[in-house]
């Protein structure tokens, strides 16, 4: 902390003994001086009218702070009585004092304050005019210049100073709502993460573990009457919970790491398709897939959405569709979209509380959509069984 912080801090710590003290240290300094110097010209000898004048003019300095516009204007109208009386010495140093402290702390309407400054300069100019032309006194010419010029030079540094502050004022304010902006951005930005990892950690725990309930009831069904096949679905159990951990552990690395060098597999996409058809298949669920279009045209980000969409449709048939069922699923890529149409032959709308689900797997379907302005449907279909429809804009590609 710097000199002038400690002293601003000091008065603002006593500003009532700080304020009687100038006060006392211009109403003593005055009158001293009016004691002390000898008569010249037209000048008048100090009676007590004078001491009046001076200590009323320094009680104004009592409100330089908490009244300033008002306390210029009530010292002037006591400092041009003194004038024209003719004493000697003068109590200028406080006025100067006043003229700072107007345009300083006189508040953020300038155009009242320096209307008031003003006045209180033309009223003293004009008195001192006053002094210059007339016969009976001896004021010398110079002296206007002198007044206008000095006491405009205090409300000049006033005006200076307000404005520093007032500049720094502003600065403070911008970075506090800068910093208050950053914040919420990085609010934003981890609940954004935070729904992201969620719908990840979703598809991958959904998805896995319909399949597992599935093959289990499988495996229960034939455990005793064809013990191979029984065996053949475990393994095909084991291979589905060891691909989720896989995923899961894949996604906690990311999640712990501090650096970006991390041995890891990509991310999932249409290349998984046969994978994934054999997951469905194996579950029970005939799916009939189409492509058309070149996947591998997209970008890898719209890739990783759209197949994380299919997957989520075919968990749904999974997990809600029932037994037997039949699955349609058309993915269509072209220039400018990418649409993805799954609809089974199950139970649809009339699936049994027992297989409700959340809603989180449609949720998130519905939020990786938002994300590329796309549009989502689903619902019952006529005739019977569940539908989703899907299309993503395909971001246009720039030549080199």
């Amino acid at each position: 902390m710097n000199l002038l912080q400690r002293v601003h801090n000091a008065i603002s710590a006593n500003s009532l003994a700080f304020r009687l003290a100038l006060v006392l240290f211009f109403g003593t300094g005055s009158s001293i001086a009016v004691s002390s110097v000898e008569l010249s010209g037209s000048e008048q000898s100090p009676d007590w009218l004078a001491y009046v004048l001076i200590w009323v003019v320094a009680g104004c300095t009592f409100w330089y702070r908490s009244r300033p516009l008002l306390a210029l204007l009530f010292a002037v109208a006591f400092i041009i009585p003194y004038w024209v009386l003719d004493y000697p010495g003068s109590t200028e140093p406080a006025a100067w004092l006043l003229f700072y402290s107007a345009t300083r702390h006189g508040g953020h309407n300038r155009t009242n304050v320096w209307r008031v400054v003003s006045l209180a300069l033309f009223a003293l100019t004009v008195v001192a005019t006053i002094g210059v032309i007339v016969s009976t006194e001896d004021l010398p010419a110079f002296a206007i210049v002198g007044l206008f010029v000095l006491h405009g030079t205090f409300a000049a540094v006033g005006e200076a100073v307000y404005q520093r502050t007032r500049y720094i004022e502003q600065l403070e304010q911008r970075a506090a709502d800068l910093e208050a902006d950053l914040e919420n951005q990085a609010a934003l930005a981890a609940a954004e993460e935070r729904t992201r990892i969620a719908r990840e950690m979703h598809d991958i725990i959904a998805h896995g573990m319909s399949t597992v309930v599935v093959q289990a009831q499988a495996a229960q069904s034939v455990v005793d009457t064809n013990p191979g096949k029984a065996r053949e679905v475990l393994e095909t159990i084991e291979n589905i919970g060891r691909t989720s951990v896989d995923e899961m552990r894949r996604m906690l690395g990311v999640l712990r790491s501090d650096t970006s060098e991390l041995e890891l597999e990509p991310q999932p996409g249409f290349e998984q398709l046969d994978e994934l058809r054999k997951q469905v298949d194996v579950a029970g669920v005939t799916l009939d897939l189409t492509v058309v279009g070149d996947l591998e045209a997209l970008p890898p980000s719209l890739n990783l959405t759209g197949y994380r969409i299919l997957q989520e449709a075919l968990t749904n048939v999974l997990r809600h569709a029932g037994r037997p069922v039949r699955v349609a699923a058309e993915i269509n890529c072209d220039d400018s979209e990418l649409t993805i149409t799954v609809t089974d032959d199950g139970l649809g709308a009339a699936a049994s509380t027992e297989t409700a689900g959340s809603g989180h797997g449609l949720r998130g379907m519905r939020e990786r959509v938002e994300i590329y302005n796309g549009t989502l449907k689903s619902g019952p279909v006529p005739g019977g069984g569940f539908g989703v429809y899907a299309m993503l804009p395909v971001p246009a590609k720039v030549s080199a």
